[in-house]
């Protein structure tokens, strides 16, 4: 039997920005996926609960087999620590674990690449960043592109993660934007400013500066809000992050549901928030 893992991950700023060519900083978190793949008579993948496995899924990470090199049919045994539909890079995770159980010893650059796969099917047209993050782990700022720019991140923050119960595809908010950017003027100049958001993000990061990473993130909750990307739900987590105590609060990955974060003073602020939200706390970067 082979084994593969990878973590989850958090995108801390540039969340749809990024799909159009602008950074974004992004953070792996400690939640794991697990694959565990074995020999067999026929491929399968087993996932979670016994959802069941959509077949451009499957024709995916055959597909994926076969560029790493590894021949004959499979099963694919699925364990998560991370909520499916959560905005915390679970399909990223089992694509970056599933490259791994494959051609074990692969870098982290072609186990993103090969997660690629997983996440065209399961996505669309993503930017790359979240299989990039669980494979670099840490801190990474990433601008999309052939070959993407993908730099480390010095520094570290403790972060309260809390879910909506909203459990959302990407495809959800994503190409929803997509059509209404061809339309709408105030789309581009949004994006951009997201952008420049996680730039400055990245120095405030790297210099420790906590309150005004804060600030930054709610400059970019109050764009993605704007963008229409939120929901009810996830504007009651902010809330709820920022009564907490949080320095600042946004939510995170595509939106429409899945999970908001915020930023703490440190590790035993970070864990007051998450008893308060029913969330958890975890350290990127570090």
């Amino acid at each position: 039997m082979r084994r593969g893992r990878a973590p989850g991950k958090v995108l801390l700023l540039g969340e749809h920005s990024v799909v159009y060519g602008h950074p974004a900083l992004a953070a792996s978190i400690p939640r794991h996926v697990t694959v565990e793949l074995l020999p067999a008579g026929e491929t399968r993948i087993e996932l979670p609960g016994g959802i069941q496995t959509p077949f451009p899924l499957r024709e995916a990470a055959v597909a994926m087999a076969r560029e790493a090199g590894f021949e004959g049919a499979f099963h694919a045994r699925l364990q998560s620590e991370i909520p499916l539909g959560s905005g915390l890079g679970s399909s990223a995770a089992f694509g970056v674990a599933l490259a791994r159980a494959f051609k074990p010893g692969c870098s982290p650059d072609e186990a993103a690449a090969l997660a690629m796969r997983i996440e065209r099917v399961l996505h669309g047209a993503p930017s790359g960043v979240d299989p990039m993050a669980c494979a670099r782990e840490g801190v990474i700022f990433f601008i999309r592109g052939e070959p993407p720019r993908v730099e480390a991140v010095r520094g570290a923050a403790w972060i309260a993660v809390a879910l909506t119960g909203i459990a959302r595809g990407t495809h959800s908010t994503v190409l929803p934007l997509a059509e209404r950017r061809k339309a709408d003027a105030r789309i581009d100049p949004l994006l951009a400013r997201l952008g420049e958001l996680a730039r400055k993000g990245r120095q405030l990061f790297e210099r420790g500066d906590l309150p005004g990473l804060g600030a930054t993130f709610d400059d970019a909750h109050a764009g993605l809000r704007e963008l229409g990307v939120s929901c009810a739900e996830l504007e009651e987590t902010v809330a709820a992050l920022r009564k907490a105590g949080a320095l600042g609060a946004k939510l995170t990955g595509a939106g429409g549901g899945g999970a908001a974060i915020g930023l703490a003073r440190d590790e035993a602020h970070a864990r007051e928030m998450a008893a308060e939200t029913g969330g958890f706390a975890v350290e990127v970067g570090g």
